[in-house]
């Protein structure tokens, strides 16, 4: 009975145009009604976009997104969406953003509805009593409109702290950080005025974390950052939105944006570099020739002056060094100190040899503490070179 009375109040507005009356010698034209029918799901905002799965009009016309008006109907004549254009036919996916400034909330009701475009083409102009845009009718005569559940994802969460710190190694450690969500973090310079960070321009590799809480995080500053002792920098986190795990924050996209408290501020934190050092990364290994076992080897001896990995990479086609990044073993992480007889096992999808040749290597742990990152690209994780600048590996031959 309530969208009785919404149907026929919108039917007022559209009779309101009025009928224009005829002489005896005038000949009765038919006009042909506008059709149409729309199919809308249940489903979640995305990018501020609403999807209408169907849409079908016997002529051009708009698709529109109005409120609910509390009564089980559609609030009319305002609109929440920008007016979507669809040409007569079907359509099948029709996207249709939400105005700017318009907010939606989880689990709220919204109406799609088709409207003709009867006015000025390509204008969308129905005000519920100028007569012009006025809402389709479907074969039984009642406006096509139909209702679903919007379901809004909660804003991403964090938190981030650090002390001010020696930089040590070109390494920035992060004393604590949680997300309730996959994201990054990353350092930017301060701007000149010393009171907030520079963007979009970060000074670090961007770490990405699974969502969790994370402890002494290593974050390394990129090769070409210039930090001084006494500079301040701004640890801040941002989200992952894109393409995973590809950091792609530039300003202007809208991608991988920084994460806000509930007071609508960054989550950062500015610390100071005390001072400057350098420490070599060193480490030495000892391993032999052997044949598999359980599809294991084992490496002698092992030597790290900071905690790192042990990994295994398969030989390159040449058979004069390792293939990067890539390996073909489960990484083992040792603590700093002195390790003998360590167990390294191969990925099943190694399939490894007797006769083959692999490389074991050495890397540092940065990062995620306790969790291997090498990529290549990242900065994360690097092999360990000795004092001639030389990556510490030894191949050996599967027997």
């Amino acid at each position: 009975m309530k969208m009785n009375k919404i149907y026929l109040l919108l039917l007022a507005m559209v009779v309101s145009i009025g009928f224009t009356s005829c002489s005896d010698d005038d000949d009765s034209i038919d006009v042909i009604a506008p059709t149409g029918n729309l199919v809308v799901e249940n489903q979640m905002l995305e990018n501020n976009m609403l999807t209408i799965s169907n849409v079908s009009m016997s002529q051009d016309g708009w698709v529109v997104i109005h409120r609910d008006n509390g009564d089980g109907g559609p609030m009319v004549p305002e609109i929440i969406s920008v007016p979507k254009m669809v040409e007569a036919g079907d359509a099948t996916d029709v996207m249709v953003e939400l105005k700017e400034g318009e907010e939606v909330e989880d689990g709220e009701v919204l109406w799609a509805m088709l409207h003709t475009d009867d006015g000025v083409m390509g204008t969308y102009e129905f005000n519920g009593t100028n007569g012009l845009d006025a809402p389709i009718k479907d074969a039984s005569n009642n406006i096509m409109t139909k209702s679903f559940v919007v379901s809004v994802e909660a804003a991403p969460t964090g938190t981030v702290s650090a002390d001010s710190q020696v930089l040590l190694n070109g390494v920035v450690s992060v004393g604590n950080i949680t997300l309730d969500r996959d994201g990054y973090v990353v350092i930017h310079a301060s701007n000149e005025a010393g009171d907030g960070p520079m963007v979009p321009e970060i000074i670090s590799q961007p770490v990405y974390l699974e969502a969790g809480t994370y402890e002494n995080v290593m974050v390394p500053l990129k090769e070409t950052a210039t930090v001084n002792a006494g500079a301040t920098i701004w640890i801040m986190l941002h989200t992952d939105t894109g393409e995973e795990g590809v950091y792609e924050f530039d300003g202007e996209n809208g991608l991988d944006l920084p994460i806000m408290d509930e007071s609508g501020d960054i989550v950062m934190t500015s610390i100071e570099i005390t001072s400057i050092s350098t420490q070599a990364i060193t480490g030495t290994l000892t391993v032999n020739d052997q044949a598999l076992a359980d599809n294991m080897i084992s490496v002698g001896n092992i030597v790290l002056s900071q905690s790192g990995w042990v990994v295994v990479h398969a030989s390159n086609e040449a058979g004069d060094g390792p293939v990067v990044p890539e390996i073909i073993s489960e990484p083992v992480y040792l603590e700093t100190g002195a390790h003998d007889d360590v167990e390294i096992t191969f990925e099943e999808s190694a399939e490894v040899a007797s006769g083959d040749k692999v490389w074991v290597m050495l890397h540092n742990d940065t990062g995620v503490e306790a969790y291997y990152e090498f990529d290549g690209q990242n900065g994360l994780d690097l092999p360990i070179t000795d004092a001639s600048g030389d990556i510490v590996m030894t191949s050996i031959t599967l027997e």
